[in-house]
């Protein structure tokens, strides 16, 4: 059986692997973002869309309705990949009772708690290995549900940059046979 310091290493690993998978995370909306942001100005900024929706409106409905279609759907589909880019960012895992009572030592919510620094410093100085453990591990399982949220919004907002760039090409392809 592994001793407390073992522990501790181990759960400093977990710990360091989730702050980089968060930061990834993090990384991956911010280029989505991005991209959602220049795909939906480009396309609803082309001269060629703003021109074909003025000739689409003069034909038949045979040619309507399927343009107004697409043209509808990608903007439901960038409005809502730029919401779920926007969530990555403001995560709010589920929280246990137990987790939003517990006394903790290394977050900021749980450090503000006390009344003062010198009431956080005795905690800490009263602190055992078990309990370094205990709150290691605390800490992990919390970053672990922020860490599954944001993964959550990233899988998500990907499928639909993916999608809205299909129905973007797509937009400009039947704006250009068009015209």
């Amino acid at each position: 059986m592994p001793d407390e310091r073992e522990k501790i290493e181990l759960l400093e690993k977990v710990f360091d692997n989730q702050q980089t998978l968060i930061s990834s995370a993090d990384s991956k909306a911010n280029i989505a973002l991005t991209i959602q942001t220049f795909m939906t100005t480009s396309v609803l900024g082309a001269t060629v869309i703003v021109d074909t929706l003025g000739k689409v409106a003069k034909c038949s409905s045979m040619v309507m309705w399927p343009y107004y279609l697409l043209f509808a759907l990608f903007i439901i589909t960038s409005i809502i990949g730029l919401i779920l880019c926007i969530l990555v960012f403001r995560p709010s895992p589920p929280q246990e009772e137990k987790e939003l009572k517990r006394d903790g030592l290394t977050y900021f919510d749980h450090i503000i708690k006390f009344k003062t620094s010198d009431d956080y410093q005795k905690k800490i100085n009263k602190i055992t290995q078990p309990d370094i453990v205990n709150e290691f591990a605390c800490q992990n399982y919390t970053l672990a549900l922020l860490l599954h949220s944001k993964m959550k919004y990233v899988k998500s907002s990907t499928v639909f940059l993916i999608i809205n760039i299909g129905l973007g090409i797509i937009l400009l392809g039947f704006s250009l046979a068009i015209k």
